[in-house]
């Protein structure tokens, strides 16, 4: 892959509001995000089929869990454990070779270090 950018749900809220712009790239996002955007709609299903024409889906496979993993107990060690949900989207980017578009960069930022990219 590497082609495009995965999209933060912090983003994607903001976007659907009209308050930013996306870039014109290919543009990904995690099944963490549908699930985190879809779960504040009224009609789940249309939410989730809209995302679903306007963005390609990446849905976590083995290389994405064993990155999370990894970062997962990295953090623990180091007393900087964040959300589940986060590492997961971070890890999507990481092993799709995407840079990760979020309003999030002071708390992203600390997952540089795995090999995250920010656009």
């Amino acid at each position: 892959m590497g082609e495009g950018v995965l999209v933060d749900t912090d983003v994607l809220i903001d976007y659907v509001k009209g308050l930013v712009d996306l870039p014109r790239k290919q543009l990904y996002i995690s099944e963490i995000t549908v699930y985190e955007f879809i779960r504040g709609c009224k009609d789940v299903q249309e939410a989730k089929s809209l995302l679903e024409e306007a963005f390609v889906v990446i849905f976590h496979d083995n290389e994405v869990l064993t990155k999370a993993s990894e970062i997962w107990i990295e953090l623990k060690k180091s007393g900087e454990l964040i959300d589940d949900r986060d590492i997961l989207i971070a890890s999507v980017a990481i092993t799709k070779n995407f840079p990760l578009l979020t309003k999030n960069v002071k708390h992203f930022k600390r997952l540089e270090r795995f090999g995250l990219k920010l656009f």
